[in-house]
């Protein structure tokens, strides 16, 4: 894919990623937003908190497989593990914000 294709492709998943956060906070009953702040929600989640959550996930998964002598299908998978279940909380937790 070009340059050009990836980009559209990355602003149409933001814009879908927004729509569909303001979609699942409107069927949980709170109250309409701003749409900028909705955006810099689902931004500061995109960005921040899960790349956050890779490096540590990834950290754990060092620890594991070379600190601890864990097997190497061993440490990804709790690591990927790990990595889910972090992600889900914290968008929930996102949800669950005024």
């Amino acid at each position: 894919m070009s340059l050009v294709t990836d980009l559209l492709a990355g602003v149409a998943e933001f814009f879908a990623d927004v729509w569909l956060f303001r979609r699942q906070r409107q069927k949980r009953g709170h109250a309409e937003r701003d749409i900028a702040d909705d955006a810099m929600a689902v931004a500061h989640f995109d960005f921040f908190t899960l790349l956050w959550i890779a490096l540590v996930c990834l950290g754990l998964m060092l620890l594991l497989i070379f600190g601890l002598g864990v097997p190497v299908g061993w440490g990804m998978g709790i690591g990927v593990v790990v990595a889910a279940v972090w992600g889900y909380r914290k968008y929930a937790q996102m949800l669950r914000e005024p």
